[in-house]
């Protein structure tokens, strides 16, 4: 794992990583999605009982990095959203409990991100989109529908609209706002209420309560990004945008 990409602290059995590309408003490169797979499977095997994740600077994850656009392939950029997934499902269906502490923007398989965690805590400033279907990709859409419902997910994922914090409290998108001075403490009593489980019964209530879609979610992802040439689609977006 790279040290400069994803900083891992850990507290008796909280884990805590922090995104670290702050310059680039914490954007997915292949790099950092590797680093932070790494680090959410080293979780799955320490004793985690709380994984927290949160970004470096002013954002939580601005999504996927298309900089490197010019030098992709359909091939490295399909690996890297397959990647991307697996990470997800990593974080979504991990046997501890989860929470994404998220300050300015969430966009994107930042926003995903988010959305795969158990707790989803945003402070007040928080902005959220996903525009992976104005590329027609299919990453996180049954995960997102689990979360809010399919009429809010359907509506959300076609208009790719910016909206603020207390439309995504409102929306479901995320379960609470507070100040992230408030942060530490919210956290304290998320570990409180863990420890106040019998032994095993979080990670089995999850286990319960989420559907295991993970092979068909795969799937999805990858028959969108086959279904006509990936580079040219990412191109026209990211020329919409200019």
């Amino acid at each position: 794992m790279s040290a400069e990409l994803v900083t891992v602290q850990k507290f008796s059995t909280h884990t805590e990583l922090s995104l670290n590309r702050g310059d680039k408003a914490n954007a997915l490169s292949a790099e950092l999605v590797d680093a932070l797979t790494n680090a959410v499977d080293a979780a799955h095997q320490d004793g985690t009982q709380l994984l927290s994740i949160r970004g470096a600077g002013k954002n939580f994850c601005a999504g996927f990095d298309l900089s490197s656009l010019d030098r992709e392939t359909d091939e490295t950029l399909i690996e890297r959203l397959r990647r991307a997934e697996c990470l997800l499902q990593s974080i979504y269906h991990a046997p501890f409990a989860t929470v994404a502490l998220i300050q300015g923007g969430a966009y994107g398989a930042g926003f995903d991100i988010a959305m795969a965690c158990d707790y989803r805590i945003a402070a007040p400033e928080s902005r959220f989109r996903m525009p992976g279907w104005r590329m027609g990709l299919a990453l996180g859409t049954r995960r997102t529908a689990a979360r809010v419902g399919q009429e809010t997910a359907f509506s959300f994922l076609r208009a790719a609209a910016v909206i603020d914090a207390n439309s995504a409290l409102a929306s479901k998108f995320i379960t609470e706002i507070a100040d992230p001075v408030t942060w530490p403490r919210r956290l304290d009593e998320i570990s409180a209420e863990l420890r106040a489980l019998p032994s095993g019964s979080y990670p089995r209530l999850k286990r319960i309560l989420l559907n295991d879609t993970r092979t068909a979610d795969l799937q999805d992802l990858l028959d969108s990004l086959r279904a006509e040439p990936l580079k040219p689609r990412m191109l026209r977006y990211v020329e919409s945008k200019s």
